[in-house]
């Protein structure tokens, strides 16, 4: 059916389609239930900024002061300039912030925190490019964070062009709408059992599949569209893992300077590597070795594998789709992630030799590294 489009939620405010069970804009991060008050609000924030510079340049009594307040309030939603890589949204209220901000510039809720418990602290980068071939990156990725938590999300799209950057922009969406807000209980993942941590992954990652397979039903254009989906949630001393596809979630250890594979792909080369009948080295190169078995948008049902793994004071995690691993063997993720004690340092450099490689497709990675509380701010 041509030209049908998939049930949305269209935001107040700038007028984003959003996926039908978010709670906030992805795009301008306001509340869905909220009457406009800013019309034409595009959500990149030069609106906002040149109107609250010509009110500074006269009499501040010929404005509405609640206006002038909605104004400060919208330009706090948005995107921080010269960020480095991807900004950390608060789960609390959808807003973005650098990815070292420990509380959250709208709602003040605490995001990368120390949790005194387990004596850990998280810091994180995440960062994408298109590579040195491609034209589009089809690649997307997001942290969120509250109380001390982090969520990571690395989707692979697939289906060409528009179709892959629709299917892995959606997940990303639908993920965030299914944490972010009271609502969605943002407030209670601290608290939750492991068990039931575990289940909400299952469950973002369910619906992201749904959200991605209803679109290509209803938009011819988008038929055949899917997307590798890596989450993890990082709590206290403990990650917890949804996958499906083959992109990869990495422990590298700093103790014994060894990176371990956490996830399997989901491709026919792997199980064929799995069955013995290819090595390692042979599927590396294989023509068929990003074909895969299993991603989201396939069918409304979807296996989906869980992990969870405890971690140590200086572990990192690293997320990355195949565009890194195309590239960098698993010991020089190691090399490079461990010869510094900063995130964005470590993705970027991850990006940067994966492009002088060759680049040849997207790329995108996030780390995540766990500091002792007692070593914070001693690198």
């Amino acid at each position: 059916m041509i030209g049908v489009k998939t049930p949305t939620r269209k935001c107040p405010r700038c007028n984003y389609e959003n996926v039908p069970q978010a709670i906030y804009c992805f795009r301008c991060n306001r509340h869905l239930n909220d009457a406009p008050v800013v019309n034409g609000l595009d959500g990149t924030g030069s609106l906002i900024e040149g109107a609250l510079r010509f009110i500074r340049q006269r009499d501040h009594s010929l404005f509405e002061p609640g206006r002038i307040e909605r104004l400060r309030k919208a330009r706090s939603k948005v995107l921080p300039e010269n960020l480095n890589g991807e900004p950390l949204t608060c789960l609390s209220c959808g807003t973005y912030n650098l990815p070292t901000a420990t509380h959250c510039t709208h709602c003040n809720a605490p995001l990368l925190i120390p949790d005194e418990d387990f004596g850990t602290l998280l810091r994180l980068s995440a960062r994408t490019n298109v590579g040195k071939v491609r034209s589009n990156n089809e690649d997307s990725l997001a942290l969120w964070s509250v109380d001390g938590l982090a969520l990571a999300l690395v989707a692979d799209g697939m289906g060409g062009a528009a179709a892959g950057e629709e299917a892995s922009r959606l997940v990303v969406e639908a993920v965030q709408a299914s944490f972010a807000g009271t609502e969605r209980g943002s407030d209670t993942l601290v608290a939750l059992s492991e068990d039931e941590l575990s289940k909400r992954l299952h469950a973002a990652i369910d619906q992201a599949n749904r959200t991605v397979v209803d679109r290509a039903k209803r938009d011819a254009s988008r038929r055949g569209m899917g997307t590798t989906a890596t989450l993890a949630l990082v709590r206290n001393n403990r990650v917890f893992v949804a996958h499906v596809g083959d992109s990869r979630l990495y422990l590298v250890d700093p103790h014994d300077r060894t990176i371990s594979q956490i996830t399997n792909d989901h491709s026919f080369v792997q199980a064929l590597v799995a069955s013995g009948h290819l090595t390692a080295d042979q599927a590396r190169y294989h023509p068929m070795g990003h074909v895969l078995y299993r991603a989201l948008g396939q069918s409304a049902d979807l296996e989906i594998d869980l992990y969870r793994h405890t971690l140590r004071g200086g572990d990192r995690i690293v997320i990355c789709s195949d565009g890194l691993t195309r590239h960098l063997e698993d010991h020089e993720i190691a090399e490079i992630v461990l010869q510094t004690e900063n995130p964005t340092e470590a993705t970027l450099d991850l990006v940067e030799l994966t492009n002088e490689r060759g680049g040849e497709d997207n790329v995108s990675v996030v780390v995540l590294q766990v500091d002792s509380v007692g070593s914070v701010g001693e690198a």
